[in-house]
């Protein structure tokens, strides 16, 4: 999971990167270029703590999310064109974006205006997208002239998309038509799914009277969180309590992020290993099986699963067995969030 944090100069994009990564300091460019920062968060787990209790094993490994700062978008400069080129190259490849938008005042630029800058960034992807359509329709169109016969929906899928594109309309508002395969390659950034985080004033734990269209959105107090994410866990506490956060921007960014990507979590135990895995939710074991090794999902038999929660209800594995909770499941058998799976495979 990569999602990239992308948002206006001066909206505290990289104080949230803080936050979220306990990184400190301000993400500079590698010899005046924009250069992606990455953060690798081990996504906070009780049941692996449970499970790491339990079996003691030699190594716990927590599921992973990769966050990276993108350089905020400029306002008006002479290089604009080039900079927003090269920006869009590293912005294709992400799964989604947090996309941080200034709801405070600021010293330079003056009152926040949320609607706007939603607006102004919503229109770069917009633009980006409807780019991208029009070069691959005028190359289609060429190879027609030339006696090239065109073959499949891809003609018919972009022009729907430029509709809604010139209707300045996000292609997330038709998931269907966004993820179609015979787009895949296009990477439309309009497409990806978006968490817009509403960054407040210290002060401030309110959420803007503003509307998002098409993308989940959350109020985060930046600056406080980077400053608890440099904290230990009983400062942190204590800083929480002070200031009257319930829970860590880290914590529900992360869980955001889950669902925006429709991922869950499988869980694989041993005495070498606890191991939290991510996939995406509704897939079958045998497919989740090629998560831990290729072999395994082609040599798959079956997948013993039991529920996290029945487990912690047993208390062992041998007690979950007496009481008929661990179940042998068939290669289309659909993961669930927290099962704890024993692949049985054959090579």
């Amino acid at each position: 999971m990569k999602l990239g944090i992308i948002g206006l100069g001066r909206a505290g994009k990289t104080t949230v990167f803080n936050a979220l990564t306990r990184r400190t300091g301000e993400s500079v460019p590698a010899g005046g270029r924009m250069v992606p920062v990455p953060g690798v968060v081990s996504v906070p787990d009780p049941r692996v703590d449970w499970l790491s209790r339990l079996y003691k094993p030699k190594k716990t490994t927590y599921a992973q999310v990769t966050y990276l700062d993108l350089q905020g978008l400029p306002g008006v400069a002479e290089n604009k064109q080039e900079y927003m080129s090269e920006l869009l190259a590293h912005m294709r490849p992400m799964d989604a974006f947090l996309m941080v938008i200034r709801n405070f005042h600021d010293p330079v630029l003056g009152k926040p205006d949320v609607s706007r800058d939603f607006r102004e960034l919503q229109d770069e992807f917009i633009i980006a997208d409807l780019a991208t359509i029009e070069k691959r329709l005028e190359k289609l169109e060429m190879e027609q002239k030339r006696g090239k016969k065109i073959i499949g929906p891809e003609r018919e899928l972009l022009h729907a998309c430029a509709e809604i594109l010139n209707a300045e309309k996000p292609l997330r508002m038709n998931p269907e038509l966004a993820e179609a395969p015979e787009l895949r390659g296009f990477t439309f950034l309009s497409g990806k799914p978006l968490l817009v985080i509403i960054n407040n004033a210290d002060d401030d734990e309110k959420p803007p009277e503003v509307s998002f269209e098409w993308a989940e959105a959350m109020v985060v107090r930046g600056k406080l969180e980077m400053e608890m994410a440099q904290l230990s866990d009983s400062e942190a506490e204590m800083f929480r309590t002070d200031f009257g956060i319930k829970e860590s921007a880290l914590n529900r960014v992360i869980r955001q992020s889950f669902r925006l990507l429709r991922r869950i979590t499988f869980l694989t135990v041993g005495e070498d290993e606890v191991k939290a895995w991510t996939i995406p939710s509704d897939l079958p074991a045998q497919e989740a099986a090629g998560a831990v090794h290729s072999d395994i999902q082609r040599g798959f038999i079956r997948a013993e699963v039991v529920a996290f929660e029945d487990l912690q209800k047993a208390g062992s594995h041998a007690e979950a067995r007496k009481m008929g909770v661990v179940r042998l499941e068939g290669k289309t058998y659909h993961v669930q969030d927290g099962d704890v799976i024993n692949f049985r495979f054959n090579i």
